[in-house]
């Protein structure tokens, strides 16, 4: 099994605590789980514990676009639990984010645990064509939209993946957007809380040919 942890770092006793924990919840899944213990004192390079290798993280990579917007939205979050995620390559994992706070109730750290449910999902699926139902077809389907989180070893990378897919919503190539076109980069953006990146602003007005200027005015008219 792959277990790496960041013994040189000195984190809230809290969160050293955690580790046997997220050691022995892996233990338990199994090769198809990571588990991995964010220190939120630095977003930026904030994995101190890692172990399974589904996402091909490592030691001191930054926390994903979700924790950002969550933590963003919410002064005292409630922990995510067992929502679906979707892998750029395709799979198809069962997660859970689970916030750590210290006595004052501040939020210092999460444990984040992904299950890799794409078998499990394939045999589902045939299980449930073979046991389907005449009257099942007429029934609305009600599925949430998947919702990607992004998982990288650098901050850049979740700000570069932010904004490519931003840039990707809006079906149309930079040069040939008009003004309220980037304006739906810019509030696709916010919403995920891409701003609170250090030097987020001067990387999107490079990528939309604005000067940071005009992305700040966009700002302002979201």
């Amino acid at each position: 099994m792959r277990i790496l942890v960041d013994d040189t770092r000195e984190v809230h006793p809290y969160l050293e605590n955690v580790k046997s924990i997220a050691k022995g919840i892996h233990k338990f899944l199994g090769q198809d789980s990571e588990v991995v213990i964010h220190d939120l004192s630095d977003p930026t390079s904030s994995i101190i514990f890692l172990a399974g290798g589904l996402t091909d993280r490592e030691l001191g990579g930054p926390v994903t676009d979700l924790v950002l917007k969550t933590l963003r939205q919410e002064s005292n979050p409630e922990d995510i639990v067992n929502y679906r995620n979707q892998t750029e390559d395709g799979r198809t994992f069962k997660s859970s984010t689970l916030f750590i706070k210290d006595d004052r109730e501040e939020v210092i750290g999460c444990l984040c645990i992904n299950y890799d449910v794409t078998k499990l999902s394939l045999v589902q699926n045939i299980i449930n064509n073979f046991c389907a139902m005449e009257e099942d077809s007429n029934k609305d389907s009600n599925q949430k939209e998947i919702e990607y989180e992004i998982f990288a070893n650098d901050i850049n990378d979740v700000l570069n993946k932010m904004i490519k897919a931003a840039i990707d919503q809006v079906n149309k190539p930079v040069p040939f957007m008009e003004k309220e076109d980037k304006l739906k980069v810019i509030e696709f953006l916010e919403q995920k809380s891409a701003f609170i990146i250090k030097g987020a602003v001067e990387r999107i007005a490079d990528d939309l040919g604005v000067s940071r200027y005009t992305v700040y005015n966009y700002l302002k008219e979201i």
